[in-house]
């Protein structure tokens, strides 16, 4: 491609299948593990989408919270990451469940 900027940045990709498939499984798994948690400020999240970050192998949760606290709602769910990778590990057929990261947005009433 001639004339292409060679430091421009490149496109995003679009996940593939697969991978899409993988983050409604998830998605699925995960809706279920919030409900069932012991923290109250975990039972409040709402599973907004869950995504890669940046491939299959990270996937990015965003759950949307009506707490004020938005940094206590992350470290409740990072202190429960265990059990909802566990939650995740159980509902998918892969050899080694997704690493986990979590955006938390306020939830408008």
């Amino acid at each position: 491609m001639a004339g292409a900027d060679p430091f421009a940045e490149p496109l995003p990709r679009r996940p593939d299948r697969k991978t899409l498939q993988l983050c409604r499984q998830v998605e699925r798994a995960l809706t279920l593990a919030l409900a069932e948690s012991a923290s109250d400020l975990v039972l409040d999240a709402q599973l907004e989408s869950v995504e890669p970050a940046p491939n299959a192998g990270h996937l990015l949760v965003t759950v949307a919270s009506r707490h004020e606290d938005t940094l206590a709602v992350l470290q409740a769910l990072q202190s429960d990451v265990g059990r909802l990778r566990t939650a995740v590990a159980h509902a998918i057929t892969r050899r080694r469940a997704p690493e986990l990261s979590f955006r938390v947005l306020r939830a408008s009433d």
